[in-house]
Formats: structure tokens, sequence, C-alpha cells
């Protein structure tokens, strides 16, 4: 009841509240419940800089150190030292500055120190932090080699990349998840729909203790049907939107529902504090999207695989979400990404904690799939992938924003 009044309250106030306009100064009011609402009227406007890459890393044909199979997790430290981790060749390897080899952290090994299959690192106070999922470990390194300790992964799942984090009392967090709903085989064919609960899942090395908060629900839009190749084909819905929920290091959440521009701060109980709000109009999802999306995938598409695609189509929304995600870096800035067309690079909002607009960043170069970006002391880094699917690390320094 008190997350339902928080949210009328909310929703009352941003009925009557006017905005500033193209990053101008924030309207602000304090509700009764103490929530802070930032409202902007439209923030599409301001010109974003260019973050430009000044260092790749990384070559198709050389020495084993400047070759990357599968790059999963990049971070920096202070003096500009980069560490990559290659999950193919399960390496940790640091880079100086200017891109020279320094040393391999890390190789593959059960031993001490050693990694079987890794997909994600974090720098956090001299600590270099690996999650092993073939282990279900999180293992402590030190930035020169050799292991500190290991402890259990907060939540036993996999995904492409790693998600959680550790926050500046060391404490490791991680988005999981929870549902009723069980699994039936053979999967139901059609539109597949529902909502889950999310929650941040905290463990405590130093005390053992487990326990998890309650950041929202998250609902979801599949397609199932039988394929022409034989079982079932799982397609998500283009344009549906997604939550995204991140962890600020130095205490409390940040959280946007993704379809409108709304980005909450909650604190560790997982309560609004501050919410920021951006009034844009998402853009429609056209009869062109929908031809687009069919086309692309109906090459080789079968009879069954072609309809499939169809009923994907028709299923998408009517409007296109605002938001794609949300990033933190290390000076507790927000940087909120904007959807944009296939093949545009990144646009990100920045908001220092209070809700103030700092300036917009579109990068200078596209990430590869399901890579995020990592800002760590005044750079940006991240994996690009070339015509032949190779991949490379990239820097590109942090420019100057407005306020800055």
């Amino acid at each position: 009841m008190r997350r339902l009044l928080a949210l009328t309250l909310l929703l009352a106030s941003l009925a009557c509240t006017k905005g500033a306009s193209d990053g101008g100064p924030p309207a602000r009011e304090t509700l009764e419940n103490g929530v802070v609402v930032v409202r902007y009227d439209d923030l599409s406007g301001t010109p974003p800089v260019t973050a430009a890459v000044d260092l790749t890393i990384g070559v198709m044909e050389g020495e084993p150190f400047e070759v990357f199979g599968d790059v999963r997790g990049v971070d920096a430290d202070a003096d500009g030292t980069i560490y990559v981790l290659d999950s193919q060749a399960a390496e940790i390897r640091a880079f100086d500055a200017s891109g020279m080899f320094l040393r391999r952290v890390a190789g593959e090994g059960e031993g001490p120190g050693e990694l079987l299959r890794a997909n994600g690192i974090l720098l956090r106070d001299s600590i270099l932090w690996v999650q092993d999922h073939a282990r279900w470990q999180m293992i402590a390194l030190r930035p020169e080699g050799g292991e500190l300790l290991r402890v259990p992964m907060p939540v036993l799942s996999y995904g492409y990349i790693w998600s959680g984090t550790v926050d500046l009392g060391g404490v490791h967090w991680r988005l999981d998840l929870m549902t009723d709903e069980e699994p039936v085989w053979p999967p139901p064919t059609g539109l597949q729909e529902g909502v889950g609960q999310e929650y941040m899942i905290r463990f405590d090395p130093a005390t053992d203790r487990r326990d998890s908060i309650y950041v929202g629900e998250r609902a979801y839009r599949t397609h199932s049907a039988e394929s022409d190749g034989g079982g079932y084909a799982h397609r998500g819905i283009p344009f549906f939107a997604r939550p995204s929920t991140v962890v600020d290091p130095d205490g409390g959440f940040w959280r946007t529902e993704g379809a409108r521009y709304s980005v909450a701060r909650l604190d560790a109980r997982g309560d609004t504090t501050l919410l920021i709000e951006v009034s844009e109009e998402p853009a429609p999802v056209t009869q062109e999207d929908r031809t687009e999306y069919v086309d692309a995938r109906s090459e080789d598409a079968g009879p069954l695989d072609l309809r499939a695609l169809e009923a994907v189509a028709d299923l998408m929304p009517d409007e296109k979400p605002l938001l794609a995600g949300l990033v933190v870096d290390d000076g507790g800035r927000l940087w909120v990404e904007r959807s944009t067309p296939a093949g545009e690079p990144p646009r990100y909002d920045v908001f220092d904690r209070q809700g103030e607009f700092l300036g917009a960043v579109r990068l200078g170069f596209e990430p590869a799939l399901g890579v995020p970006i990592w800002v760590r002391h005044g750079a940006i880094y991240s994996v690009v992938r070339d015509e032949l699917d190779v991949p490379r690390v990239v820097r590109a320094p942090l420019p100057a924003f407005r306020a800055d």
C-alpha cells in the first residue's frame, strides 16, 4: 500500500508540474512522502558531444596476447592500466595506458588464480573480481596476479556478460527474476506473456549474509512456435520495453521501465526517493518496421518459421521504447541510454545523483552486440567487432559535460 500511495502521489504531481526544456534548470518538487520529482520538458534537442576512440587493442593476427577470441569484460585502474577478460582463452590480460601488453593476470586451469569459464570482471578497491560461472564462484585476484579468496555467486544464473557488481563496501549484488509459473513441455505455441518480480540479491562475503530487496515487476512477452528445423523457436517481441535496474556503488539503485523517459532512484530498502521525468513522446512502430523485421529473417525461412515471423511482427507494440538501459560510472553519475535506430551509435544523457542533467554523450563507435560500456577514470571502455567479427577493445576519453 505504501508503494501504491507513493506512485499515486507521483502521478498526480507530474500531471500538473511544468518542467525545463533542453537541459535547462529542471522543475523540482518534494512530495509529502519525501520523494523528490525532477522534471524536464525535453532533452532530445540537446546536442550531444562525441566520445571519440583514441586507443584500440586487438588484431586479427599477431602475438597471442594481441588476439582476442571473446571479450566478456573490461576495466581500468586510475593509472590507465586496462584489464581485459578473454572468455574463450580463459585469460585476463593487463595492458598499459598506451595499449602495450604488461602481463597475464590469470589463465585457464583449476588451481588458485586460474579460470574455467569466466564472463565478467570488476576492479574494486585494488581487487579484481571475476565471475567464474563454471564453478559458480566469484574469484578475487590481485591486479598483478594471484588469488585472494573465493565466494559463492549471489545468484546461480548465467548471462553473456556478468551483470552483477560489487559496491564500495565490498557487498556483491545481482538482479534476479522470480516467478510462480512452472515451465511446461512441450511449450504452448503463440504469444506467451506474464509478469515476474525482480529482486536485488545482496551477499556480504565478510558476514555470509544473504538477503533480497524487491525493486519492481518485469513483464515479458515472447512468441513460441514449432520450427521448420524441428523443435520449437522462442522469439522476443521487438520494441517491447524492458526494465533496467543498476546498483549505485555508493548505495541504492536506479531503475526505469524503459517505455517512457522516467527513471527512479531507490534507496537501500527499494523505496523511491527521487524521480527523473522527461516529457518526450516515443516514436511509432511503423509498418515498415514490421516488414523489415520479417524480410531480414525470411531468406532461408521455411513455412512454419515465416508464419511465426509474421506473427511476431503483428505483436509489436504501437510505440518504440524511449530508453534502452542504464549505466552508473565510477563517479556515481547516471548514464541513461536512449533507444536508437540499428546501426546508429548509442546516445546517453548523463545525470548526477540529484537528477541534475549534466549533458549528452554520443559514442564515436558502436559497441558489439550485447556488450555494455564501462566508464572508468575519465574514459569509456567497450568492445567492437569488425566486418570479420574480430573483437577489439576500445577506449574513448570522456568529453567535457556542460556542467563541468
